[in-house]
């Protein structure tokens, strides 16, 4: 089936990585170049919770009123009380092991979360004025220790844990796939196993539904694919890039999508055309990085 998302809030730069609580009743998310982490409610609108030195993308519940945040230059993950707009400290650090910045993150019901890592300037090479290179897909233990969970891929991004905690989903933007990997009883990963190519377009930010489907925003569209490579639904944003979509809501069906029309970064700071879209579906959200 195809579907036309509706628009429901702009005014952000970049936003990225929308999760969904149901004891918040609320999706939260980054606008990533402003180093904001905010708010949206399906009937009241958004707001700012928390304002940060630098840039920040992945973000990951602990509880309701805390979060944990990948601050993208420092590649470290920080602690934020949403509550009342604090940051709490460093949780990891990937020091040793970084590269130019870390992106998206999911974090296991155990507090193992994985986080996948830039490995070259990605502003330079947006401008075409470096080549870009494989990255690592980073791990970080509850107790603070960071290792790389796999180094097989290209450009790892959005990520989800199915319901039963042994599959971790990755879009990797630059193979144009998505792929499965299985989780360890320790938390390390299997090989990687691809389940749906997209040769034309950019997978990204991702969520999962009940049925055990993946909704993936690939810039030109938010695609729904079953785990054989089936593609099932669609949904268009119009002229505005789609970067990420979680489910949510009270039922579990509201699909938002966060998006913008530019990922040039000079242009978006001129020009900042940030906003949330929203289409109801059929099949509620189930697995993490949100709560429901």
């Amino acid at each position: 089936m195809t579907r036309n998302a509706e628009q429901v809030a702009d005014g952000f730069m970049f936003p990225e990585s929308p999760r969904w609580h149901v004891g918040r009743g609320a999706f939260v998310f980054s606008d990533i170049d402003r180093g904001e982490i905010h708010e949206w409610r399906p009937d009241a609108g958004s707001r700012r919770l928390y304002s940060h030195t630098g840039m920040i993308s992945g973000l990951a519940f602990e509880t309701a009123d805390c979060v944990l945040v990948c601050d993208a230059r420092e590649c470290t993950l920080i602690r934020v009380d949403l509550t009342t707009g604090r940051c709490l400290g460093t949780v990891a650090d990937f020091g040793p092991i970084r590269g130019w910045g870390i992106n998206d993150m999911v974090r296991a019901a155990d507090g193992t979360c994985y986080v996948d890592s830039v490995d070259f300037d990605f502003m330079a090479a947006s401008r075409g004025e470096i080549e870009r290179k494989r990255c690592r897909l980073l791990i970080a233990r509850p107790d603070g220790s960071v290792a790389v969970a796999s180094d097989e891929m290209f450009f790892p991004n959005g990520m989800a844990i199915t319901p039963d905690g042994r599959q971790l989903i990755v879009a990797d933007t630059r193979d144009r796939c998505l792929g499965s990997l299985e989780i360890a009883i320790d938390g390390s990963l299997g090989p990687r196993r691809i389940f749906a190519s997209f040769p034309d377009e950019l997978p990204d930010g991702m969520c999962l539904d009940a049925s055990g489907a993946t909704w993936v925003a690939n810039h030109g569209r938010v695609v729904r694919v079953s785990f054989d490579g089936v593609e099932l639904d669609e949904v268009f944003t119009g002229e505005a890039r789609a970067t990420a979509c979680m489910l949510g809501g009270s039922d579990g069906r509201t699909l938002l999508i966060t998006a913008s029309d530019t990922m040039d970064r000079e242009v978006m700071r001129h020009h900042p055309s940030g906003r949330l879209f929203q289409v109801h579906v059929d099949v509620p959200g189930a697995g993490l990085p949100s709560v429901y």
